[in-house]
């Protein structure tokens, strides 16, 4: 299988997984949602490996800022207070 072929096949499973628990992640990071985050960061870091086959160097530092990111927003938000309700 060619490089090109395991970059497709990357982003084929990457976008679609990273996409659907991006679309709920104020959620899931504020329930703490381990799974959905775990299956984000793999999908994330299956697109940053894609991008980085095709030797698309800002695509893959794009995106995996945001999977840096991702890993300190969720990390940082378990801090603090436990209760998801004020008052």
């Amino acid at each position: 299988m060619t490089a090109a072929r395991i970059a497709t096949a990357l982003h084929v499973v990457g976008y679609p997984t990273a996409i659907a628990v991006l679309t709920r992640f104020v959620p899931v990071v504020r329930q703490r949602r381990l799974r959905w985050f775990v299956a984000h960061q793999a999908g994330v870091a299956a697109i940053v490996g894609g991008w980085l086959l095709r030797h698309n160097t800002p695509a893959a530092v794009v995106n995996g800022s945001w999977l840096v990111s991702a890993t300190a927003w969720y990390a940082l938000a378990g801090r603090g207070r436990r209760s998801g309700r004020s008052g």
